[in-house]
């Protein structure tokens, strides 16, 4: 089904993204269970999972790992409330893409990846917000 290269590039994401939480990530403060102290520049997102159901009769299902970099705090809070329309986003985005793959066709990570950050623009409201995508899993 898919050649070497291609398991070879889906390892290497899969070991490079292994988050699936939302919300932006504390650091530790002092000590304690105190978390007082600065929010990193990132914003984790639950895995994102899209039901795909072609006109053949045959069902795909498409998960995303996405991340977004934000270092400007505003935005990083605006991002962070904007989690549930980014991932409606992003949903809508990745099925009319895949819906027009012919079937066994790779999807081109870097397309998807110019799609995702335009509608993280959009619904953010501006830019900034930088998209960081994961694993591209297809079954």
């Amino acid at each position: 089904m898919f050649n070497r290269r291609a398991q070879l590039v889906f390892l290497i994401a899969l070991l490079a993204f292994p988050m699936v939480s939302a919300g932006p990530v504390q650091a530790a403060g002092g000590g304690g269970a105190k978390t007082t102290g600065p929010t990193t520049p990132y914003v984790r997102m639950r895995a994102l999972n899209v039901n795909i159901l072609r006109s053949s009769g045959a069902r795909t299902v498409v998960t995303l790992e996405v991340g977004i970099f934000v270092t400007d705090p505003n935005l990083l809070k605006r991002t962070d409330a904007s989690i549930p329309r980014l991932q409606a986003a992003f949903g809508e985005a990745v099925r009319g893409y895949v819906v027009g793959l012919p079937p066994g066709t790779i999807p081109n990570a870097d397309y998807l990846a110019q799609m995702l950050q335009k509608e993280t623009d959009r619904v953010v409201g501006q830019k900034g917000a930088k998209l960081l995508l994961g694993t591209i899993l297809i079954n």
